[in-house]
């Protein structure tokens, strides 16, 4: 397995909408993960025209997708928040790689 720098691939576990580290991490059907308080807050502002849109690749659902967390990518995102504490203190390493994650 070839090791990448998490600086380079953060932003996979980033939520478009707060631009922070996905919290409850949910999929959307096009595929794009967002934070579950976000998509949701990003839906109800649509409510009343009852068409709801990926805000990544402004893909449409009608109705509104039912959404359920994913539990694998909400582990990974915990792990990599837990290694970056880790990161932060002088005593360890601050080159982290996907190896370390997984």
């Amino acid at each position: 397995m070839t090791e990448t720098s998490i600086s380079e691939d953060q932003d996979q576990f980033i939520c478009p909408i707060c631009v922070d580290l996905l919290k409850d991490a949910v999929a959307t059907p096009c595929g794009h993960s967002f934070c579950m308080v976000c998509i949701n807050g990003f839906w109800d502002q649509n409510d009343q025209r009852r068409i709801y849109s990926c805000p990544q690749c402004r893909e449409t659902f009608t109705p509104r997708p039912v959404l359920r967390r994913n539990n694998m990518l909400a582990e990974v995102v915990e792990k990599l928040k837990n290694i970056e504490l880790q990161a932060a203190s002088p005593a360890h390493s601050t080159h982290i790689t996907i190896c370390d994650i997984l």
